[in-house]
C-alpha cells in the first residue's frame, strides 16, 4: 500500500503531502498522530460475509494510513446462535492481511469474538 499518495486516501481528493489534512472530507492520513487501536465490529449489525469482508479492508487500510497501532476486528463467535457465520473468515482474512502488511494477529484477550491487527510500522 502505497501511503506518500498525493490524494486524500479517502475521498481521492488532491494533496500537496501524506499528513495533510484534506480540505474536502478533513481526514488525515498516516504521518501526524500515533493513534491506539481502531475498533470495528463486523458481525453484530447483521452483515452478511462480503459486509464484513469490505469493512475488515476498509478498517485496515484505515489503521495504517491514519497510524493507528492496530486494528481491533469484532467478529463475534456465536454466543447467540451457536454457530458464527463470519468469525473464521475474518480470521483467516486478518492472517493473510497480517502477512502482507507485516503486522501481528492476536486474539484479543477480554473478548473471545475479537481478534487485533497489531500493524507493524
Amino acid at each position: 500500500m502505497d501511503i506518500t499518495r498525493t490524494q486524500c486516501p479517502f475521498c481521492e481528493f488532491p494533496l500537496q503531502t501524506a499528513g495533510q489534512v484534506c480540505p474536502k472530507c478533513g481526514e488525515t492520513s498516516r504521518g501526524q498522530a500515533i493513534l491506539g487501536l481502531l475498533e470495528v465490529d463486523v458481525a453484530h449489525s447483521g452483515e452478511t460475509w462480503d459486509m464484513a469482508h469490505e469493512k475488515i479492508i476498509i478498517a485496515v487500510d484505515r489503521g495504517i494510513l491514519l497510524g493507528h497501532s492496530g486494528v481491533k476486528i469484532i467478529h463475534g463467535w456465536g454466543a447467540s446462535t451457536g454457530k458464527s457465520v463470519i468469525s473464521g473468515r475474518a480470521i483467516r482474512l486478518l492472517e493473510s492481511l497480517a502477512g502482507r502488511t507485516g503486522g501481528k494477529l492476536t486474539k484479543d484477550r477480554h473478548n473471545p469474538g475479537a481478534h487485533i491487527l497489531w500493524l507493524n510500522r
